[in-house]
């Protein structure tokens, strides 16, 4: 597992970096200008992107088929995707949700501070079986759809969950947190066995 990571932090080093300049940009800009839409989408952006952009290059180099003939566990070889994620799915909630106090924003409301935080662990989740399904480039019409389709329900949600009161609040958040966890599990069980059906 952690030769895994290294050679993907080895191989997207340099897009590491970038997405890395960026958080820091869109960090400062949404302070700056006091709005917290500019750490948001590039914390979606990152999510999404780094483990994408590690699948890439595997496939362009042919990597996945050495990999496996290696004997390599799959569940192993997906799971690191999902870490690589993740990695990254922290680092940039944790910017989202610093500027979102630093701009002094209602800390009251739960949902305002974690509805971001899920939609990219959500995506993240949605898009990586079909993407070990199709690889990189055929997924990609299904990776835009579902990142609107998403972004539309927990916007609209997030819009409801504003007029509510905090007691069902608490509540909603606790649902939508567990949703989140059984929604990623299940998506690494799915694309395990995408994999283990996958021809090399």
């Amino acid at each position: 597992m952690k030769g895994l990571l290294i050679k993907d932090f080895y191989n997207i080093k340099k897009q590491i970096i970038w997405y890395i300049g960026m958080i820091i940009i869109f960090f400062s800009i949404s302070v700056a200008v006091k709005n917290i839409a500019f750490m948001v989408s590039i914390g979606m952006l990152v999510t999404i992107s780094i483990p994408l952009t590690a699948i890439a290059y595997e496939e362009k180099e042919s990597w996945q088929k050495f990999i496996v003939a290696s004997g390599m566990s799959k569940k192993i070889i997906v799971f690191e995707k999902y870490l690589l994620g993740l990695i990254f799915f922290a680092v940039s909630s944790a910017g989202y949700v610093a500027v979102f106090f630093i701009l002094g924003e209602n800390a009251s409301s739960l949902t305002e501070v974690l509805i971001p935080v899920f939609l990219q662990l959500l995506i993240l989740s949605a898009i990586l079986p079909p993407v070990f399904k199709f690889g990189v480039e055929k997924a990609r019409t299904f990776t835009i759809i579902i990142v609107v389709i998403i972004m539309l329900v927990l916007v609209g949600f997030l819009n409801y969950a504003l007029n509510i009161g905090k007691d069902v609040e608490i509540i909603i958040c606790v649902v939508l947190s567990i949703i989140s966890a059984v929604f990623t599990a299940l998506s690494y069980i799915l694309s395990v066995k995408i994999y283990n059906k996958k021809e090399f």
